[in-house]
């Protein structure tokens, strides 16, 4: 993973969060759960790099797949907060579950401050 650019974990990070949305979709929740976790090393590696540099999946806020978005959201919480949380409230308006209720749930914790992103 280090020795992809930010431009290719941003591709990558969009691929398999596609696949685990259509996992998500053929009830497949062993192979959502092993893409979930490479979607968080993609997100640690670009955390790991000078000035953090997790700020780039922000391009796929507004992305036509749910899970894409909920994601890349969850991802930049703790880089840009305001942005982040609009994207989930966006998911949440949109109404496309499971996406809005994880989203709606992020919420929740992050405004009872269950929840603290870093």
């Amino acid at each position: 993973m280090k020795s992809l650019s930010n431009a290719e974990i941003v591709r990558l990070f969009e691929q398999l969060c596609i696949e685990q949305y259509d996992a998500i979709e053929r009830n497949e929740n062993a192979r959502a759960n092993r893409l979930i976790l490479k979607t968080w090393a993609l997100a640690t590696e670009l955390k790991s790099r000078r000035g953090d540099q997790r700020r780039v999946l922000m391009e796929l806020f507004g992305h036509p797949n749910m899970q894409v978005r909920l994601t890349a959201a969850h991802a930049n919480l703790a880089v840009d907060y305001v942005a982040a949380r609009r994207e989930l409230q966006a998911i949440v308006d949109e109404q496309w579950f499971p996406q809005a209720g994880d989203a709606g749930m992020t919420l929740d914790n992050l405004d009872s401050g269950f929840y603290r992103p870093s």
